[in-house]
């Protein structure tokens, strides 16, 4: 594994969803939680100085990208019985990346 890759972890995970429940307790629900993840990457990329095409194509690969985390963690939950989520993935999304 390369040094520049994401470390997605359990506890990353569990850090971002206690500052969002702090600072809006109704994302204890999963669905709110996302939706405010979301919302900060829209409002991130929103603020980001490439030219809109570009950003507007950087969502589009993010969303690429967050679909195949999606399916890999949903194809290992479906191939092990039911337990705790995964606890750790790695990767890096760059602008490009199929």
């Amino acid at each position: 594994m390369s040094d520049d890759a994401l470390q997605l972890s359990g506890e990353l995970i569990e850090k971002l969803q206690n500052v969002l429940v702090e600072a809006d307790p109704r994302a204890r629900e999963p669905i709110v939680g996302v939706q405010y993840l979301a919302a900060v990457i829209g409002f991130l990329v929103a603020q980001m100085p490439e030219p809109v095409a570009q950003r507007k194509d950087y969502l589009s690969q993010l969303a690429q990208f967050t679909a195949s985390v999606f399916d890999d963690i949903d194809s290992r939950n479906q191939s092990s019985p039911p337990a705790q989520p995964p606890q750790e993935a790695a990767g890096v999304w760059r602008p490009g990346d199929p």
